[in-house]
């Protein structure tokens, strides 16, 4: 996969933490870095984000932000980026109504935030979950559950027990905060 261009693009008319949407484009206070991929599909990536991603294949893209009310008994987080259409858009989530059993990815990379799981190789484990699922989308549900113990299966039979134990402790916390949520610890 080739990556046909890399810019800065610095802008402004962005207030409180709303975006203004204007067609193709969403405004930012920040920095804002927009990747053309060889598909010239345009993905809004954005360094003030506490995580951002893309799909360079859909154009799909996503900058996760805590929301102005966010706190650890209210966390909201509020994502946003381009949909496939190129379509700016933004979106709520509150991590407490998440399952990781049926969720998005873009839902599985806010309970990553929220459980402090931000480290480049939580980000891989990630992947490899969305991987497994075979899902098209970082909208798409799927059972992430299933599929972190699809992919810790492989590790053991591989006898890579590092990354085995490293995949059980990342979503060992992510199974732990969600039932600690229904239980309300």
């Amino acid at each position: 996969m080739n990556i046909g261009g890399v810019t800065a693009n610095y802008t402004t008319g962005y207030a409180n933490s709303k975006a203004a949407k204007t067609g193709d484009e969403v405004q930012f206070s920040k920095n804002v870095m927009k990747c053309v991929s060889a598909g010239g599909q345009n993905v809004m990536l954005c360094s003030d984000a506490l995580m951002s991603y893309a799909n360079p294949k859909t154009g799909e893209s996503v900058n996760i932000y805590r929301a102005d009310a966010y706190s650890k008994d209210n966390p909201v987080y509020v994502i946003k980026g381009f949909d496939a259409d190129g379509i700016a858009y933004e979106q709520e989530i509150d991590a407490r109504n998440i399952d990781p059993n049926y969720c998005s990815y873009n839902e599985l990379m806010v309970l990553n935030v929220e459980t402090g799981h931000t480290s480049n190789r939580d980000y891989l484990h990630s992947v490899a979950m969305r991987d497994k699922a075979a899902v098209g989308s970082l909208f798409e549900a799927a059972d992430y559950i299933a599929c972190a113990k699809e992919v810790m299966s492989d590790m053991k039979m591989l006898g890579s027990y590092d990354l085995y134990l490293s995949y059980d402790k990342w979503i060992s916390d992510i199974v732990n905060y969600c039932k600690c949520r229904k239980d309300k610890c």
